[in-house]
């Protein structure tokens, strides 16, 4: 054994925020991302024999530390004696209605916003039946599993939240539920998309512990979370805010001293611009201003050696650029800026800036000082597209990419209220470091009363000073899959003066497409039946992803209820290999891998319009 080995006095569970996702199949599942910018998502692969959604299950690892805080070696099952013990809840009944984010000023009013319980009818010890909690689950060894999260009610009905499981070296893995959503109340169909009453789904979120015995010592454990979300239907593209951003922003506030020395054109910059140039494959809108070949694709080679260009001669270039960016103090409202995506102020007709998205504060830094060319220019085109094992990163590099990856491939916003997790996880008190929240005890006050105001949310003693199972998910929609028919694009269509779009702005693309490349002009494209002009043809055409849905904008109960039931069946848009005979088409295409509704008795389904929502109808617009 070496010194180092011998020094070794704890141990941290990386990522600190695991991300799992249902899916409808029995039995198979994925690893969800492990390392940042890695594009090589399972793809084709997230769907089974019987085109049934597979599972992504999170995975956790163990890392040991010395006195000083170095990580000097990998844990499992072959170094040490492990257990490890997770407790999944879902308590998004008996938590209070979503209407508004309640740290932004649309809702600390005055006057303040007031969201009162859902299932109000239940009081008492009677809430109790609300909450879906299987209680702990504990799992060791190699290969072992599943061990299932089956006991959990929702008003006597059982749901169960997932399992866990290990793999050959005896890391954790935690699976999530079947995507199952329902009422056990009779006539009671699921209306609004984000209070629902007398509904459940089978999200849930909660501590990963472990007990680790290495050399006849039981050492230290720092603890981690998982989130169990909805699937992720379009793998590989990530939004313009990532949850990794907004956690490391909420860090920054309380270590300012964590600010990078120089900004990275490779790390800090870049990445913002290729998820602006990714959505093409996910909104119309974005492909005709970002996409290939288009006046703003900034990923052309010869726009990005620009881009990247530290010297005065991009200066002009550089703060073109910048300035289209909406400033995150959000003192005006400026339709036209970027991102072209929803706010947490959302509503018809705009009320404030925060009618649409901006990136973080650290962001915005960061592109301001690009701008002035104060950056490191450290790109590199020939390792763009290197496709990374965590396996292939120095040890001490691993715990970051791991914390990152899973929070990268999570959406940051808009938090209306959310797709993975919601406005909480921008709030700094929830967190104990950098993507690590704090763990509250098991029995702390759950209830503040009929309304929850937001100076209560914000208080120091509040629901956001720690956080037990259950308590990061119980913020979102109820049941998930009703959000997904709402959130769209383009609400305000016939507005005076009109949109520059019919398609921006958009809600959440990245992971509820709007408008997708099919599979049937897929094959046109990488066929070898039509020429290249014909090809270009194919490419530009673009489908609406919820095509299926009904459009009727007065009866959105119809759309919401068939969401619930066919939201494993939706397209799932995964990367491909472009024409090799066509040249003027991009090397990688973004398309959708088949929408099992396209096929049903091997007919091609009719095309339907977008589904004009009006949010006012709603609780909640999206």
């Amino acid at each position: 054994m070496t010194q180092e080995l011998k020094e070794v006095v704890r141990c941290v569970i990386h990522p600190g925020i695991g991300i799992a996702r249902v899916g409808n199949s029995p039995d198979e599942y994925f690893v969800g991302p492990e390392v940042p910018w890695n594009t090589s998502h399972p793809g084709t692969n997230s769907r089974d024999a019987q085109h049934r959604i597979k599972r992504q299950a999170a995975r956790f690892r163990i890392y040991a530390l010395n006195r000083e805080g170095k990580i000097v070696q990998e844990l499992n099952a072959s170094r040490a004696d492990i257990q490890w013990t997770v407790h999944l809840a879902n308590k998004k009944a008996a938590w209070y209605e979503f209407h508004l984010a309640l740290n932004i000023p649309e809702a600390q009013g005055p006057p303040p916003l007031e969201c009162r319980r859902r299932n109000a009818a239940y009081s008492g010890h009677d809430r109790e039946k609300l909450v879906i909690d299987p209680g702990p689950r504990s799992i060791s060894g190699r290969n072992k599993g599943p061990h299932l999260f089956d006991t959990g009610t929702f008003l006597g009905v059982p749901v169960p939240l997932g399992e866990l499981r290990t793999d050959p070296d005896g890391n954790l893995l935690v699976l999530g539920g079947f995507g199952h959503s329902g009422t056990p109340v009779a006539n009671n169909p699921a209306i609004a998309l984000a209070n629902n009453d007398g509904w459940y789904d089978d999200i849930s979120d909660g501590t990963v512990t472990a007990k680790v015995v290495f050399r006849g010592r039981v050492l230290d454990v720092t603890s981690a979370w998982v989130i169990v979300a909805p699937p992720n239907y379009a793998p590989g593209i990530n939004g313009m805010v990532t949850l990794y951003d907004v956690a490391y922003n909420a860090f920054l506030e309380s270590n300012p001293d964590a600010v990078p020395r120089r900004v990275s054109f490779r790390e800090h910059i870049h990445p913002i611009f290729q998820r602006l140039c990714d959505l093409q494959w996910v909104n119309r809108g974005f492909y005709l201003e970002f996409g290939w070949r288009s006046p703003g694709h900034l990923l052309d080679p010869s726009v990005l050696a620009k881009l990247a260009d530290n010297s005065p001669h991009s200066n002009f270039l550089r703060f073109s650029v910048f300035k289209r960016f909406r400033n995150p103090d959000y003192l005006a409202m400026d339709e036209s800026a970027l991102p072209p995506i929803y706010g947490d102020g959302m509503n018809i007709p705009p009320l404030s800036p925060r009618q649409y998205l901006t990136v973080t504060k650290a962001q915005y830094a960061w592109l301001e000082s690009w701008a002035r060319g104060d950056f490191l220019s450290d790109w590199s085109p020939n390792g763009a597209d290197t496709q990374l094992e965590l396996a292939d990163l120095p040890l001490e590099e691993q715990p970051r990419a791991l914390d990152r990856a899973a929070l990268e491939n999570c959406l940051g916003g808009p938090f209306h209220p959310g797709y993975e997790a919601g406005w909480p996880m921008r709030v700094e008190s929830i967190y104990s470091g950098l993507c690590r929240l704090k763990v509250g005890e098991p029995n702390r006050p759950s209830d503040f009363g009929e309304v929850l105001l937001p100076s209560t949310a914000l208080a120091p003693d509040g629901p956001l000073c720690c956080s037990s199972p259950g308590d990061i998910t119980r913020w979102m929609s109820v049941p998930w899959q009703a959000d997904v028919a709402g959130c769209r694009f383009g609400f305000r269509r016939n507005a005076d003066p009109p949109l520059p779009s019919p398609y921006l702005p958009t809600f959440w693309p990245a992971r509820i497409p709007n408008h997708v490349l099919t599979r049937a002009a897929f094959r046109k494209i990488v066929g070898d039946a039509l020429s290249e002009r014909e090809r270009i043809a194919a490419f530009e055409q673009r489908e609406n992803w919820l095509r299926h849905l009904d459009a009727n904008p007065r009866n959105p109960a119809k759309a919401i209820s068939q969401s619930i039931t066919l939201w494993s069946q939706f397209g799932l848009v995964v990367r491909e290999d472009g024409p090799a005979a066509a040249p003027s088409l991009p090397r990688a295409i973004h398309a959708e891998a088949g929408s099992e509704l396209d096929t049903r008795d091997g007919q091609q389904a009719t095309p339907k319009a977008n589904l004009e929502i009006n949010p006012g109808a709603f609780q909640s617009p999206g």
